[in-house]
């Protein structure tokens, strides 16, 4: 091979490696969620999607995406599904140290009171304050 295939075969490599890398920084920032079951109508149907931004940062009246408790733990503890974190999409009620719906109690700091826009949905009514460890992100946009 001479030196100009070599290049050309170098060149081919490095812009697939770019191509992978941003792929994999995409993934590190966005995220696509599907919404499973009926407890966030009418904003979010059944089946639609979600694009989301990971962040850490929440504001009180976004739908956030976070990490699902375990049925009989709570928050205490997260519930795993294979390689994939099971997900809920939730509306932020109050954050720390805000009063939380209901009790007019402060939020605990680093935690967040979460709520679903159809009072048939499990939220933090029955599984308590959200820690913030829990919280993925915030939705953008509906598909």
């Amino acid at each position: 091979m001479d030196s100009s295939g070599w290049l050309s075969a170098l060149a081919l490599f490095l812009a697939v490696g770019l191509l992978a890398e941003s792929v994999r920084q995409l993934r590190r920032r966005w995220l696509l969620v599907k919404v499973e079951g009926h407890s966030m109508e009418p904003a979010l149907r059944d089946g639609g999607e979600v694009l989301a931004r990971r962040t850490r940062r929440f504001e009180t009246g976004r739908v956030a995406v976070v990490l699902a408790p375990d049925p009989v733990l709570g928050w205490a503890e997260t519930r795993r599904t294979g390689s994939r974190d099971a997900l809920w999409l939730k509306r932020i009620a109050a954050g720390p140290g805000e009063p939380m719906p209901d009790s007019g109690d402060p939020v605990p700091a680093g935690h967040y009171f979460l709520l679903s826009d159809n009072p048939i949905g499990a939220d933090s009514r029955r599984h308590g304050p959200c820690p913030a460890a829990a919280m993925v992100g915030v939705v953008i946009r509906e598909f």
